[in-house]
């Protein structure tokens, strides 16, 4: 099965040298990055992931970001992506050095009091501490949070100890109830919301870098019982890889995750998905 759907990864890669979310479709940032995770360390794909990281390269924008795509002139959370592959690929110079900086730059929304008191009111969340947002000047989420973190915690002796700091208060204070994460309002009106598979496996690779104290064991039951819920390739394949990452398994979801590949086509005949399962199944990001 690995092999078949890294076939359909080379196959499906654009002329450009990047990804789409399907065969010839124009390549974006997420899938680009998330392939070239998938394949760096396999040495017969060496040329592929040369033009893959020469086409994010070529989309990063004059301010350090980078968009959705090589179209997209809006900086924004893909950001995290570039910054995390350009780290874990070795590629450290200026592109990636800028890609920090314009992570660690970037604005969110800023509430006054009075939405403050709402905030702790209606969702019992605290607007004062800062995340990441999904764009410039936007609120805070937990995935785009998440994802900045883990790329930030790629890169060794990077120092950013206070918004590190406050961002891991941020994810504490953005747990549900019950444990886990969702996109980032675990209560409303005083009902607890639940908890979702990619969310919580997002916030556990990013917290396995960052603070592996603060991991509860109810983040990881809740892990366990909505990826099986929710069923889907990427619940499946990030909530296992989360798993693997810090050091335990769920034979069921691999079972459940190796019947759904196809074998000319990989996982849904998608590259994005097709990456993050071979990861899941290779077991590190």
């Amino acid at each position: 099965m690995k092999s078949s759907a890294i076939s359909f990864l080379l196959s499906s890669q654009n002329p450009d040298g990047g990804w789409g979310y399907a065969p010839r479709q124009g390549s974006a940032v997420e899938p680009t990055s998330a392939v070239l995770l998938a394949l760096r360390e396999i040495s017969a794909c060496a040329r592929s992931c040369r033009l893959a990281i020469d086409w994010l390269r070529s989309a990063q924008h004059p301010d350090g970001g980078w968009g959705f795509s090589s179209i997209d002139s809006e900086s924004g959370w893909p950001t995290a992506w570039a910054v995390l592959v350009l780290a874990r690929c070795g590629e450290v110079d200026n592109a990636l050095n800028q890609g920090v900086k314009w992570l660690l730059d970037v604005k969110a929304a800023q509430f006054d009091e009075d939405a403050r008191q709402v905030g702790k009111k209606i969702l019992a969340i605290d607007f004062s501490l800062r995340g990441w947002p999904w764009l410039s000047g936007e609120a805070t989420w937990i995935e785009p949070t998440a994802l900045a973190l883990l790329a930030l915690e790629s890169i060794p002796g990077l120092a950013y100890t206070d918004r590190r700091n406050e961002a891991q208060r941020y994810i504490q204070d953005r747990r549900c109830p019950s444990g886990g994460w969702n996109v980032g309002n675990p209560v409303m009106f005083h009902s607890a919301l639940p908890a979702q598979a990619y969310s919580t496996a997002m916030v556990l690779l990013a917290l396995r870098r960052l603070a592996p104290e603060s991991i509860l064991s109810e983040d990881i039951r809740v892990l366990r019982a909505e990826m099986h819920r929710d069923g889907s390739v990427l619940a499946l394949a990030w909530g296992l890889l989360a798993l693997r990452t810090l050091g335990q398994d769920d034979s069921s979801a691999e079972s459940r995750l190796v019947s759904m590949a196809n074998q000319r086509r990989g996982w849904a005949d998608n590259p994005f998905q097709t990456a993050v399962a071979l990861m899941a199944l290779r077991g590190n990001l």
